[in-house]
């Protein structure tokens, strides 16, 4: 009887706690600002028809094949950037270039209308099959909620709402070998889940370039990670680009447009010169 009674005790002291962590855990009161932010060349917001870029110098192997954590990505070893985008009606592309030692991957996720918030450093003991907490480690191809990604997720230990997508030059590996159970694919990948923030994602990598276009990207936060993913190489310096371009729709119908106001001028002055005769 007495060892019964210690058992429930026991039990509703462990539940207890389970029930503590997961309200800690969907009220977001961990602290943020497990990662850093570089700076842009002149600022961090895309407008139509613009482009914003960066520079930096990436490690042979902080996205992926690194066999030391299971051919996951390390969050301290890599860069990553966050910007806003102002275009309506935008397709959006992140593009890439490394030089002949750098062997590029991007991933880019949405957080909406607040900016990433750096997310928490070993959010509820996460540890990937390699030993390692977040995000020391962490799944930088996983949809939110999938092992290794909700030290950055929203309601958990972050703020990001949905991946979108990602591009890999280096090698592939499955999700059988890796650290998080995740599947890293050499080209480029649409991962997104819903169309909250996009209609579709696109792209293309080579052994020195990564590119992702984003068609009709919401304006709102977005966050890009970067690192290489060749760890046979020696890494290097890599070049960050992402522009906007009107959807070739809207393009079609503005130019559209601009052909009728043209015409009308046309009119205009040849109906002019006419009464004036």
């Amino acid at each position: 009887m007495k060892t019964k009674s210690y058992h429930n005790k026991t039990n509703a002291l462990i539940s207890a706690a389970l029930l503590s962590a997961a309200a800690l855990a969907s009220s977001n009161v961990y602290a943020a600002g497990a990662v850093g932010f570089k700076g842009w060349n002149s600022g961090n917001i895309v407008s139509l028809g613009g482009t914003i870029s960066a520079g930096e110098s990436g490690l042979k192997s902080a996205y992926s094949d690194n066999p030391f954590l299971n051919y996951s990505a390390w969050a301290h070893t890599g860069d990553w950037w966050t910007f806003r985008n102002d275009a309506a009606f935008a397709d959006v592309t992140v593009t890439v270039s490394g030089d002949s030692g750098f062997s590029p991957g991007v991933t880019v996720w949405a957080s909406g209308a607040a900016e990433f918030d750096g997310g928490t450093t070993d959010f509820g003991s996460e540890i990937s099959l390699a030993g390692f907490g977040t995000p020391h480690s962490f799944n930088a191809t996983g949809a939110m909620g999938d092992a290794g990604t909700l030290w950055m997720a929203n309601g958990q230990g972050g703020n990001i709402i949905e991946t979108l997508g990602y591009a890999v030059s280096g090698p592939s590996h499955a999700a059988a070998t890796t650290g998080w159970g995740e599947t890293i694919s050499t080209g480029a990948h649409d991962v997104s889940l819903t169309n909250t923030f996009e209609n579709g994602v696109s792209g293309s990598a080579s052994a020195h370039l990564v590119s992702l276009t984003f068609n009709d990207l919401a304006p709102g936060w977005y966050t890009v990670y970067i690192g290489g993913t060749d760890h046979a190489t020696a890494g290097g310096a890599f070049e960050l680009t992402v522009s906007a371009v009107p959807e070739a729709d809207t393009w079609a119908m503005l130019m559209a447009g601009l052909g009728l106001v043209g015409w009308r001028m046309r009119k205009y002055q040849k109906d002019s010169a006419q009464a004036i005769a």
